[in-house]
């Protein structure tokens, strides 16, 4: 379970940064997922409630990533909460029904990036593990 978590976070990661590191010379990469469908089936999947419920699980997987791995980013929605990011979703998939909800996310978190809760914005414990010292790296391998 562990394992696929990771993965899950980290092919979200890929996706988030795509667009600084594109994957080929055309800056096109793969999204696996719900991120490769349409705004308009997001917006579609409102009357389902697992459709809609993979698009919410993929936001959060998204965002976790893009927390891990993006510089300076401890929570790239800053004070927005997940309702309030699927509320800005729904409005811009309202009016850009072709893009992508990959390209929907990745748009959210440009105009969330000034919002964003940076490293060392927070407090010195998360999830019961103590601060760790300075210099020292972000994570251990086990």
């Amino acid at each position: 379970m562990r394992v696929t978590l990771s993965a899950l976070c980290l092919l979200a990661t890929i996706a988030a940064a795509a667009s600084s590191m594109a994957a080929d010379a055309g800056g096109n990469y793969a999204i696996w997922g719900p991120g490769g469908r349409s705004c308009n089936q997001y917006q579609r999947s409102v009357e389902d409630v697992a459709a809609r419920a993979s698009f919410r699980h993929f936001l959060m997987g998204y965002l976790t990533a893009y927390n891990a791995l993006a510089p300076k980013t401890y929570n790239a929605l800053g004070d927005m909460s997940l309702g309030q990011a699927l509320a800005w979703l729904d409005d811009y998939c309202a009016a850009h029904q072709l893009d992508s909800f990959d390209r929907a996310l990745a748009q959210m978190l440009i105009d969330r990036h000034p919002s964003r809760t940076q490293a060392g914005d927070t407090p010195a414990a998360s999830w019961g593990r103590p601060q760790r010292p300075s210099g020292s790296p972000p994570h251990s391998v086990r």
